[in-house]
C-alpha cells in the first residue's frame, strides 16, 4: 500500500516508518521535506503523480502553551464572536488567507483542511490523527460518541480539524499521551518523567489529573490494523488504563528502582498562568477492541520499555 505520512519526522511518524517500511511504500511529508501544509500549492505540487492509497495526517502544532499564545491572533483573523466559536464553518474558510502562518489554527486546522482536500482530490483515504484534548475533561469518561468541548486553543484547533473530515469514507483516530521506547526524535511523557526522577532527590507530581497514556507501538499497529479493516468513522486508540501523573511517576520509580521521593501537586497549581488542561481524560477504546485490537495498560507498556 502506498501511504503519504505527514509528521513523518515526529515520535509516532518515525516509529510508523520504522515498523512498516517493508510492508508499505511510505512517502514522508513534513517541513523537513520542504512541504508546507498551510499552502495549497505546496501540497498540490507534492501530491502530483503520487497515486497514493492512504494519507495519514500526524503533523500538528502540539505545544499546548504555545498554541494558547496563538489564540488572540487567530481569533482576530477569524473575526468571529468567541461565544460562537464552536459553530465556526471551517470547510468554507479561504485557506490561502493562512498560507505561511505558523499559528495553531493555521497548522492544525487549515493544514488539515488542505491535506484532506488534496487526499480527496487524488482518491486517497484520509486518516486524521486527533487528540483527547478535544474534550473538556469534566465527564466521567470519553468514547467515540462523546461530544467534543475543548478547554484550550490546541484542543479547539484539533477539533476544527475533525470538522473538516467526512468520516463516512475516512477516519478520525484520537490518541492520548503517547509513550514508548527511548527515541532519538524527542522525549515523551515517560522519559521526561524519568529524567526528572533521576535528576532530583525529591519531586512533586500532579495527583488530581487523570490521563490515558498510550504505548506508541500500539498506536502505529492500531492505525495499520484500521487500514487493514478498511475502517471509517471515529475511533479512539488509547491505552487500557488511566492514571495520574503522580501514579505514572511512582510506577516509573518502582520499575527502574529509583530512590526519588515523590510528593503531590495539583493541576491548577502546576499550570497556573498557562493553558488550561482537561482534568480527567479517561479515554475508552472499546470500539477498536470490538474489531479485535487490544491496547496495553501502562504496566504492560512500561515493562516492555524497561526490558530493552
Amino acid at each position: 500500500m502506498r501511504i503519504i505520512l505527514s509528521g513523518a519526522s515526529g515520535l509516532i511518524g518515525s516509529r510508523f516508518e520504522e515498523l512498516f517500511f517493508e510492508t508499505h511504500e511510505i512517502i514522508p511529508l513534513s517541513s523537513d521535506h520542504g512541504v508546507d501544509i498551510t499552502s495549497q500549492s505546496s501540497l498540490s505540487e507534492f501530491f502530483l503523480g503520487k497515486g497514493v492509497d492512504v494519507v495519514i495526517h500526524l503533523a500538528a502544532k502540539t505545544d499546548v502553551d504555545d498554541c494558547e499564545k496563538d489564540r488572540e491572533n487567530d481569533m482576530s483573523r477569524l473575526a468571529i464572536d468567541p461565544n460562537d466559536i464552536l459553530n465556526l464553518d471551517v470547510k468554507n474558510l479561504f485557506s490561502e488567507d493562512w498560507k505561511d502562518q505558523n499559528t495553531a489554527f493555521a497548522v492544525n486546522t487549515i493544514g488539515t483542511k488542505n491535506l484532506y482536500e488534496a487526499a480527496v482530490k487524488c482518491g486517497a483515504k484520509f486518516i486524521y490523527i486527533s487528540t483527547d484534548f478535544v474534550f473538556s475533561g469534566k465527564d466521567e469518561f470519553y468514547d467515540e460518541k462523546s461530544t467534543p468541548n475543548p478547554v484550550d486553543w490546541y484542543g479547539m484547533t484539533k477539533y476544527f480539524g475533525e470538522k473538516v473530515v467526512d468520516t463516512s469514507n475516512n477516519l478520525i483516530v484520537r490518541l492520548a499521551f503517547p509513550y514508548g521506547y527511548l527515541s532519538p526524535v524527542k522525549k515523551d511523557v515517560v522519559w521526561k518523567l524519568y529524567d526528572l526522577l533521576t535528576s532530583r532527590d525529591e519531586v512533586r507530581l500532579i495527583s488530581d489529573q487523570i490521563i490515558t497514556p498510550t504505548f506508541i507501538d500500539d498506536i502505529v499497529n492500531g492505525i495499520d490494523f484500521l487500514i487493514s479493516k478498511n475502517a471509517t468513522g471515529i475511533y479512539h486508540l488509547t491505552g487500557s488504563s488511566s492514571l495520574s501523573p503522580k501514579e505514572i511517576g511512582e510506577k516509573i520509580k518502582e520499575v527502574f528502582s529509583l530512590s526519588t521521593k515523590i510528593g503531590s501537586s495539583i493541576l491548577n497549581e502546576v499550570y497556573h498562568g498557562k493553558a488550561p488542561r482537561p482534568q480527567k481524560s479517561i479515554m475508552k477504546s472499546e470500539k477498536i477492541a470490538n474489531l479485535g485490537f487490544k491496547t496495553k495498560n501502562f504496566d504492560e507498556g512500561l515493562a516492555l520499555i524497561h526490558s530493552t
